[in-house]
């Protein structure tokens, strides 16, 4: 049986509209429920509604729906028990959560809460893994714009640097929640009921409004015992001294990305509204698409699983072949020889996305102050299906020299990482220079 989410006793009475800069309208909220259980979900309910009508429209069309509805009542089991064992703790379950991990997890949790909590702290300090639950921030054009500092707390969470991780991964937070509603409030400033994520995971019960809580917690008197809640107040403030622990780290990232799913769920919230009547064909023609997505999905899912992760160093027979060897040698010929066009080829398609015709003046005003004179790609790192890793050496002139990883992802049309044989191209994603030339200067001749 479904159950009927309870409501929330706050109400949002925002009158402000959206501003015209691509904000969204606090006059929208509604904050009437909160989800007892994933099950509760609008899109649960309405695709378990669907598959009862497609059960009557022939043999294989019940076999389907019988399939799709055994993974969606799996789904649902697997948040709730989620939640069940880590809301106590103030984790939240979010989008980018690989679910087949966290289903073992909680099933092999017992009463061992700690050492679950460990396994789930190795999701995301696994380095192949953690970028893959970035890339999808870029979505979102405030947290584009926030991606260098991202790029920063992800090299300084393993480089074990927890306290420089949370106290970044704080800011992006509060600066993007104040730029991305019209509101202008960071997330500090939020009541937990601001935070209930429409149709979202992260707006069960125990999720986002409840780990809000303890986000905004006072507390005036200095406390130098170690904590492991995310106790914003209190570390932004300098009364919690003692933050810089590998929970505490992890449980930033898995706010952030918490925090991006509400952002997503309010702009889902506003497109419901245009949404079409539900009619017989209409219904199949969701079921059509959600089934060839899913099969599109778990397709890739089995190639990621299945993939050996290689590095390939100068003298292999695999180094100077590899595609991201040749694409990274091209783009940095490009940038010795100032060719902002064909380098702006081999960047991300959401540059393209966001810049449109622009996007040369764009990649021209970042990259030309910045000298490139020489290069030596030192490994490739292929460490994902539609991912890898290149080190390389940059020489700037004047016995200036970095370090740098340059991380190419193999993307569809659409931004989204896609390995083969699906049709895809390489792709430059960290492709701004001032996120990993660090502290080289611009040069004065430009």
């Amino acid at each position: 049986m479904l159950r009927v989410s309870k409501p929330v006793s706050h109400q949002w009475d925002g009158k402000e509209e959206a501003d015209g800069r691509g904000s969204v309208s606090a006059a929208s909220y509604d904050l009437g429920m909160a989800y007892e259980s994933a099950r509760d979900l609008p899109s649960y309910l309405e695709l378990e509604r669907q598959l009862k009508v497609v059960r009557f429209l022939g043999r294989s069309n019940r076999k389907l729906a019988d399939a799709i509805r055994l993974q969606l009542r799996e789904f649902g089991d697997t948040v709730d028990a989620f939640y069940d064992l880590f809301g106590g703790k103030h984790w939240i379950f979010h989008d980018r959560l690989p679910l087949e991990p966290v289903r073992a997890i909680v099933a092999n949790a017992g009463e061992d809460v700690d050492g679950a909590e460990r396994k789930l702290i190795e999701l995301y300090h696994d380095a192949e893994s953690l970028p893959f639950m970035i890339l999808p921030l870029r979505k979102l054009p405030a947290m584009r714009r926030r991606l260098t500092l991202v790029e920063r707390a992800r090299q300084d969470y393993f480089a074990g640097r927890y306290y420089a991780t949370v106290q970044v991964l704080l800011s992006v937070m509060d600066g993007f929640v104040n730029e991305f509603e019209s509101v202008r409030r960071g997330l500090h400033a939020r009541a937990p009921e601001e935070l209930q994520a429409w149709d979202s995971v992260v707006g069960h019960h125990r999720g986002l409004q409840h780990a809000h809580k303890t986000f905004t917690k006072g507390r005036t008197a200095t406390l130098e015992e170690p904590v492991y809640e995310l106790y914003r107040n209190g570390i932004v403030h300098g009364s919690i001294l003692n933050y810089d622990n590998l929970t505490v780290a992890t449980k930033a990232w898995n706010r952030l990305f918490a925090v991006a799913d509400w952002a997503a769920a309010r702009l889902k919230q506003q497109e419901h509204q245009s949404k079409e009547p539900v009619t017989l064909s209409s219904v199949g023609r969701q079921l059509k698409e959600l089934t060839s997505t899913a099969l599109r999905q778990a397709e890739i899912n089995r190639v990621n699983e299945k993939w050996n992760p290689g590095r390939h160093l100068p003298g292999s027979e695999t180094f100077n072949s590899h595609p991201a060897h040749t694409h990274t040698r091209e783009l940095l010929n490009c940038w010795m020889r100032r060719n902002y066009g064909s380098l702006s080829d081999l960047l991300t398609y959401d540059l393209h996305t966001r810049h449109g015709k622009a996007v040369r003046s764009e990649v021209r005003r970042v990259y030309d102050p910045f000298v490139l004179s020489a290069f030596e790609i030192l490994s490739i790192h292929h460490d994902m299906a539609a991912a890898c890793t290149v080190t390389a050496t940059l020489d700037h002139g004047s016995s200036a020299t970095t370090e740098v990883e340059l991380r190419w992802v193999r993307e569809d049309a659409q931004s989204y990482p896609t390995p083969e044989p699906w049709p895809g191209n390489w792709r430059l994603v960290t492709w701004d220079p001032r996120c990993y030339l660090g502290r080289i200067a611009p040069s004065s001749s430009r």
